[in-house]
């Protein structure tokens, strides 16, 4: 299992121990926060991106992978392809308080605005699972294509969109019923998959072909394929500019999603995997696995304005920004 999700390791881990303890107090009380699963490591950190500053690290067994946040920040959930299990955390406290047992291989998780439910692409039995954080419990599954990796609700919350890696397509389902919308040829092997924020378009990393496929979220086509850096891992649209992490090539490809013309190509990184956006847009966030940081660009300058360093082997597969959660009266969320 876990050959095909990891990279290869490097002959030195720079690892935590087993016990990971909390960095800081509660959390932040404004701003946006970074959810980063940290797969050798097996931790989850809450990263202040305000202040790049790593506010508290728990643990999280399993090879964490696959990271999806509530609407309202308040709840994250964690895919953990080794213990086949999606975990489920309170942000607030920051505490792990619960897991579910999924079976197979989860690896994409996205969850419904709603709340519920909970999206798991299982890249062993080519479905997408639907988890119901309350109940604990698979509610039922899609047939996806082979192997699906990433997956995105729309944020009306009426689709769903897996991209089925080794069947070279990305499938759209109707979110409430299964029903599938249509599935789109793209590139090989596609991996991370997003929606514009607008929601008209797609967009497709094929880590075999070197290129991102912009796809009509509603005429369900490929609008034009963009080459990109080696080995894209996932891309996002944000300031009318789409971010690519490019795995091999250490670098961002940034190009205009309306024309597809490439903008930059930034050397910002070293192995970089999970990318987001702030939820104002103005900053991207990299999560690079060989340097074990957390780096923050600029989307208008294309600099980078800051960079933390996070656990062992950062993956941050998904939407990993939210804003920080607000606690109830009476709580801080500290010990």
């Amino acid at each position: 299992m876990s050959g095909r999700f990891h990279r290869w390791r490097r002959e030195t881990v720079f690892g935590l121990a087993a016990f990971v303890a909390f960095a800081g107090g509660g959390p932040a009380s404004a701003g946006d926060v970074g959810y980063v699963t940290s797969q050798e490591a097996e931790t989850l950190s809450f990263v202040d991106l305000d202040r790049m500053k790593v506010e508290a690290t728990i643990s999280i067994p399993g090879k964490p992978a696959g990271i999806a946040v509530s609407r309202d920040g308040r709840r994250a959930y964690v895919s953990q392809p080794d213990s086949r299990q999606i975990a489920i955390v309170d942000t607030v406290s920051r505490k792990l308080i619960g897991e579910v047992d999924v079976g197979g291989g989860p690896l994409g998780i996205a969850v419904h605005p709603s709340g519920s439910p909970v999206y798991v692409a299982d890249w062993y039995s080519h479905s997408l699972l639907l988890v119901d954080p309350e109940k604990r419990a698979v509610v039922g599954s899609f047939e996806t294509g082979q192997s699906p990796s990433g997956v995105v609700v729309s944020a009306s919350g009426e689709v769903v969109v897996t991209a089925d890696r080794d069947s070279n397509q990305i499938s759209f389902f109707a979110a409430k019923t299964g029903a599938v919308i249509a599935r789109v040829p793209v590139g090989e092997r596609p991996f991370g998959v997003s929606f514009s924020p607008d929601g008209a378009r797609v967009y497709a990393a094929n880590v075999g072909s070197n290129s991102v496929s912009v796809v009509d979220a509603r005429g369900h086509f490929v609008i034009r394929t963009v080459p990109v850096g080696s080995h894209p891992y996932d891309a996002v649209e944000t300031m009318d500019k789409v971010f690519v992490t490019d795995q091999y090539g250490g670098t961002v490809t940034v190009f205009d999603p309306a024309s597809g013309e490439r903008i930059d190509q930034l050397d910002c990184c070293d192995y970089p995997e999970g990318i987001a956006p702030g939820t104002d847009g103005a900053h991207v966030y990299v999560a690079n696995w060989f340097a074990n940081t957390l780096v923050k660009l600029d989307a208008t300058s294309l600099k980078e304005v800051g960079s933390v360093d996070v656990p062992d082997g950062p993956r941050a597969f998904g939407a990993f920004v939210r804003a920080a959660p607000a606690a109830p009266e009476g709580e801080t969320g500290s010990e």
